[in-house]
This record gives C-alpha cells, sequence and structure tokens, in this order.
C-alpha cells in the first residue's frame, strides 16, 4: 500500500469503507501524523532483519511504517479488536512479513508466542500505541514475562510515561517508576500533543524508549524479589511517612519495628528519612538485609 495511512484523511476514509465505530471500551484513538509515526521508528533503530512484535495496531498506521522498514524480518501484530483485524488483513493483504494475531496482550504468554513465532531467534523489538487503560499491565506483563527484549518503544498517557521514567525523591517517582527500571532502562523520547489522534483525547501523550542495561545492575543483586516488592509496595503506600514507620506498619509486609530500626542503622540511613528518596539500590540494599535477618 502506497498511500499513508497516518493522514486524517486516509483514516476516515478506511474507517468510512469498512463501516468502523470506534469502541472507547477498547481506547481506541488512532495516530493520524506521519511525523509522530517516523520518531515512534525512528527510535526504534529497525534494521530490517529483526521479530517485531505490535501491540494493538488498530488499521495499521504505524504497523505500515514498521512493514516499509523491515527487510528480512517479521511483524507480528497483536490486535484484540477482530473487526480490526480484517481490516488489517484487507489493507495488508499481499504483506508476507506481516502476522496478525486476534488475541487480548492482557492474556498472552509471551514467552509461548516468542518461541512460537520467532523460530529464527531473531532479536526481539516490541512497538505499541497502547490504550491508556491497560498501559501498565500491559508493559508489565511483557517484561515480566522475562522473554528478550533489544528495545520497547511505545506510546502512553503523558502521566503514565512521567511515572515510568521518574527518579527519586520527585513526587511521581514511585512503584511504577521501580517496577520498570528494575528490568530496563527508560526515557522519553518525544512529547505527543492530543490533536495528531482521531478521535482526540482527554490528554497529551509521551513516546518511551526502554533499552536493556549494558549490565544487569538491580536483578543480580536482590536476594529475594517478592520480598522486593513488598518492600517497595509498602514504601509508596505510605509515601508521606518515615521509611521506618512505613515498613512496620505496612499492610503489605509485617515487619517488627526494631528489626526495621537495626536494619536502617546498619545501612546508614536515617531513622527519619522517606522511603520515596531512596534510590532503587538502596531499595535493594535495605530489602536485602531485613530479608536475611528475617530468616
Amino acid at each position: 500500500m502506497e498511500n499513508k495511512i497516518a493522514t486524517p484523511s486516509a483514516t476516515k476514509k478506511i474507517l468510512r469503507e469498512h463501516n468502523l465505530s470506534l469502541k472507547k471500551s477498547l481506547g481506541q484513538n488512532f495516530l493520524v501524523d506521519s511525523n509522530i509515526i517516523d520518531i515512534i521508528t525512528s527510535a526504534s533503530a529497525i534494521d530490517g532483519d529483526e521479530f517485531i512484535i505490535e501491540i494493538g495496531p488498530g488499521i495499521g498506521s504505524l504497523t505500515q511504517a514498521v512493514l516499509e522498514k523491515l527487510t528480512s524480518g517479521k511483524l507480528l501484530a497483536v490486535e484484540k479488536d477482530a473487526a480490526m483485524v480484517e481490516v488489517l488483513k484487507d489493507i495488508f493483504a499481499e504483506e508476507e512479513k506481516l502476522t496478525l494475531l486476534n488475541q487480548d496482550a492482557l492474556k498472552i504468554n509471551w514467552k509461548e508466542i516468542a518461541a512460537e513465532y520467532n523460530s529464527e531467534n531473531r532479536k526481539i523489538k516490541l512497538i505499541a500505541n497502547l490504550p491508556y487503560y491497560v498501559t501498565t499491565p500491559i508493559i508489565m506483563g511483557v517484561l515480566e514475562s522475562e522473554i528478550e527484549l533489544e528495545q520497547l518503544v511505545f506510546m502512553v498517557q503523558k502521566e503514565v510515561g512521567e511515572r515510568i521514567c521518574a527518579g527519586p525523591e520527585t513526587k511521581k517517582f514511585g512503584s511504577l517508576s521501580v517496577a520498570v527500571q528494575y528490568h530496563m532502562q527508560p526515557e522519553i523520547v518525544h512529547q505527543v500533543p492530543s490533536s495528531v489522534f482521531i478521535p482526540q483525547p482527554d490528554v497529551d501523550s509521551v513516546i518511551v524508549s526502554l533499552s536493556p542495561y549494558a549490565e544487569n545492575i538491580y536483578q543480580e543483586e536482590i536476594v529475594n524479589k517478592e520480598f522486593f516488592f513488598q518492600i517497595v509496595k509498602s514504601i509508596f503506600q505510605q509515601r508521606r511517612k518515615t521509611l521506618r514507620n512505613s515498613l512496620s506498619k505496612s499492610a503489605v509486609i509485617n515487619l517488627d519495628r526494631d528489626l526495621v530500626t537495626k536494619a536502617l542503622e546498619d545501612e546508614g540511613i536515617g531513622l527519619k528519612k522517606r522511603g520515596e528518596k531512596l534510590s532503587i539500590s538502596e531499595m535493594i540494599s535495605i530489602s536485602n538485609r531485613i530479608y536475611k535477618m528475617t530468616k
């Protein structure tokens, strides 16, 4: 298909020709700005030989741009809406590099998908224009699947993107920041106004890129992952309390106050310090110490 899908006129024409009505329940907002599409594909650094997963292709504006950059690589597009899948089949009928999968990305076993569709064991990248209401569970589902990803580039609600990328001692630093940054290094690539979508959402978006760490700086240091994230959840559920109080009065994890006090003193952390001011490395260190003290 030569004509760009990512324009208001082309998008409206496709919707009209296929008698499509947008489903608010699926958070369907179609990107109609080719410049933003170019930024997403550039950030993905597609070399042409990858196995690329696209979540939520809609009518294929980003799909089209990715396919243009692929040579020997493959694209797996995962779309929940069966009506959209039929549109994609029609638009990309002759495209051999594309596989369409009519499934809910929230329910996918990503390791099984990678094994089934990436039999050539190509490097894996993921791109997505994510519906706002399922952004966090989809991202975390992919990251926690532990498939080996070379990069993730996705568009999300601006506030969520800022929370993902936030660092310690900032208002937006929280459990989501830690959960994502535990796995990969995030960066906001570009600010995206609501005006580039049909229909226009109520908020602006950002393009976020996640890249692997040069070394696995966090995961190898954690003694017990489940315990660590209980500590993190406790810290941010009561973020205005001191670290000692948030950990010893937590509904998530039942810790003895004297044990927490001793652990903080051994770590050289002031008893009045709030947990939200800790770096991820400091959270890991205190988590490891407390975990060992409870055994």
